[in-house]
């Protein structure tokens, strides 16, 4: 059995913020596959949110909540993209890159859990959260099928 749509997304949320701060800790030796694995937590769950959770959001009449989450997505996907043109070698730039995709993550997390997740609360039931955590689940699986970049 599943879990509904917003204890996933917090679970990920917790996961995403730990991985990025283990980036900014660790040599540069670990950086490389750290980063590979945070990507991979990362962008399926931002894929996930796009096509399952933002969609019943909008059939709830939550548009403006939406809108500032998909926002944030292209700010952090332009993040992740920068980081993926940097070498980790290069200290100066990877931590000043790692430390704006983790800020912006940090926000994006905070404004979910404070302002999206209650009104998702407000106007859905029970069944339909579990629901959506299902499709959730299977969108990011669907996600991973394509490479990342």
């Amino acid at each position: 059995m599943g879990q509904n749509i917003l204890n996933l997304l917090r679970q990920e949320h917790a996961k995403m913020l730990m991985q990025l701060g283990e980036l900014q800790q660790r040599e540069i030796r670990d950086r490389a596959e750290l980063f590979n694995q945070m990507k991979n937590t990362l962008l399926p769950h931002m894929a996930g949110e796009e096509r399952v959770f933002y969609p019943r959001l909008e059939e709830q009449g939550l548009h403006d909540l939406t809108a500032g989450s998909r926002e944030e997505h292209k700010i952090i996907q332009a993040l992740v993209d920068r980081l993926n043109s940097i070498s980790t070698a290069d200290e100066e730039d990877w931590v000043d890159a790692i430390s704006k995709l983790q800020e912006a993550v940090r926000g994006h997390v905070d404004r979910e859990e404070k302002t999206v997740f209650p009104e998702a609360r407000q106007k859905m039931d029970d069944a339909l959260l579990l629901r959506i955590g299902n499709r959730f689940e299977e969108a990011k699986g669907k996600a991973h099928l394509r490479p990342l970049r």
